[in-house]
């Protein structure tokens, strides 16, 4: 003689099973794509004198990326115009109008390279700028 639970059991007892399993906390968002875009942000400002005229503005940025915080810097003109980049390791890239590949300067020291960017004969001298985002705290950008 085999014993079967009554057919009324059984219809509850699949409710209750997805009820609790509808419960848990929902799964993590999947990690975006390899070429998906990243935030970034302004971590500090930097203005590049030769002598006592500004010849550049140095932004310091920090790219988001999952992996984690990737840091570079943009050199611009005074009125604005992108003059070209440097890595967190000092390698310099002149923007070239009309082309998508930056000309690259090689490994200099920042006030070399800026000065190398900006035209100036010999190197800048760098004065950090209050920004907003040199004033957030530092646990409020990451």
């Amino acid at each position: 003689m085999t014993f079967a639970p009554p057919r009324r059991w059984m219809p509850s007892a699949v409710v209750a099973a997805a009820l609790a399993a509808c419960g848990g906390a929902p799964p993590p968002p999947p990690p975006p794509p390899p070429l998906a875009p990243r935030e970034v942000v302004e971590v500090a400002r930097f203005q590049a004198f030769d002598g006592d005229a500004l010849v550049a503005v140095v932004h310091q940025l920090e790219i988001r990326d999952p992996s984690g915080p990737v840091a570079l810097y943009r050199i611009v003109d005074p009125r604005g115009r992108w003059l070209g980049h440097a890595s967190a390791n000092g390698r310099f890239s002149r923007r070239v109008p009309f082309r998508d590949e930056e000309e690259d300067l090689g490994v200099l020291a920042m006030a070399r390279g800026v000065a190398t960017l900006a035209g100036a004969a010999a190197p800048v001298r760098l004065q950090p700028v209050a920004s907003d985002a040199a004033a957030a705290p530092a646990a409020a950008r990451r």
